[in-house]
């Protein structure tokens, strides 16, 4: 949270409503080129979004973006003290196998984001609208700085991020990819639906007191299953007994139900209501989730991911889409339930 004056020092965009600017993230990924409405505006490895709330001298953050490819959410709500930002959504796909230049096993994670182009021509003089967020995925191979990084494919993504509300902040993702080389999904990690990740959560799971979600809920068939975390399903993977997503309601959300999670507060939840998908997967959507032992507070310790099964063996110069939703809620129970 800033004041007025301070965003206008630091801006790259300010209507009065709408602020974005630069922040200084020491991450190791490289800084992304930054357009917005087609005009350059340097490079950055961190973007804020904030948007005016009643008070016309603040104005909360409600998106930030990494040069990692992570994202995170939270609704317009201006509360004392500010709600803070708590779980990541990583850009994806991700694929955990072998590809032509990496024939040892890697989690091709998340991407490399090369250039972020924001477009405002959608916003309206009283605030309303959506602003859309066109990102590319750098290609270049960078195995060597960073085993993560996902660059066997050509990624983007159209993001449009709606009017963020006190309960609740909208965004759609439109993803694409393109393989650029022959890749393998570990056929082990298939069978315990790892290997082929639609999209990816990360956050942090320690023990009851200490998190920013504490529960994971699935939309299965004629169903509503909750797993509720706690510290002895610490290394496994989870649900213990999988169920898929319903064919009509692929939704699961990453919740914080309580009041608890030091050290960042009562953080919000997230939905996830998956679109569409083409390309090469196909069959059931599963929803796993992982969280170490790490007692680490400065580290997410925990992965969540929607697993679509994958061929034994994805050419080159396959392409696809996947298409999905996210509500970032204060409340778990009502802000998500409506959605």
């Amino acid at each position: 949270m800033e004041d007025e004056n301070a965003l206008n020092k630091s801006g790259v965009f300010n209507d009065g409503v709408w602020v974005i600017k630069k922040l200084r993230a020491f991450i190791p990924e490289d800084p992304f080129e930054v357009l917005v409405n087609g005009r350059p505006m340097g490079r950055a490895r961190l973007l804020s979004l904030a948007k005016r709330v009643s008070n016309p001298s603040r104005f909360p953050q409600v998106f930030v973006l990494y040069s990692s490819g992570y994202l995170r959410l939270k609704p317009g709500a201006d509360p004392t003290p500010p709600l803070p930002f708590g779980q990541s959504l990583v850009l994806g796909p991700a694929i955990s196998g072998t590809s032509t230049s990496c024939p040892k096993k890697t989690l091709f994670f998340h991407p490399q984001l090369e250039r972020v182009a924001i477009d405002t021509s959608q916003l309206n003089q009283n605030g309303t609208g959506r602003l859309l967020i066109r990102i590319t995925a750098s290609r270049a191979n960078r195995l060597l700085k960073s085993g993560t990084t996902n660059q066997i494919m050509a990624l983007t993504w159209l993001l449009t991020l709606e009017e963020p509300h006190d309960l609740a902040t909208i965004l759609h993702v439109a993803g694409t990819f393109e393989f650029t080389e022959d890749v393998i999904p570990d056929p082990m990690q298939a069978r315990t639906f790892e290997s082929v990740r639609l999209l990816q959560i990360s956050t942090m799971f320690i023990d009851n007191v200490r998190h920013d979600v504490d529960a994971l809920r699935l939309h299965v068939e004629n169903d509503v299953v909750t797993l509720s975390y706690d510290s002895s399903l610490t290394n496994l993977l989870l649900p213990v007994t999988p169920r898929s997503l319903s064919p009509a309601m692929p939704v699961f959300d990453s919740i914080h139900s309580d009041d608890a999670g030091r050290p960042n507060g009562n953080t919000p939840s997230y939905r996830i209501r998956i679109n569409s998908i083409t390309g090469p997967t196909t069959g059931p959507i599963m929803v796993r989730a992982f969280f170490n032992s790490s007692r680490n507070l400065r580290h997410d310790n925990m992965g969540i991911w929607a697993f679509q099964q994958g061929p034994a063996l994805i050419r080159k110069g396959t392409t696809g889409n996947i298409d999905y939703t996210v509500t970032a809620g204060v409340n778990a129970h009502s802000s998500l339930e409506a959605v």
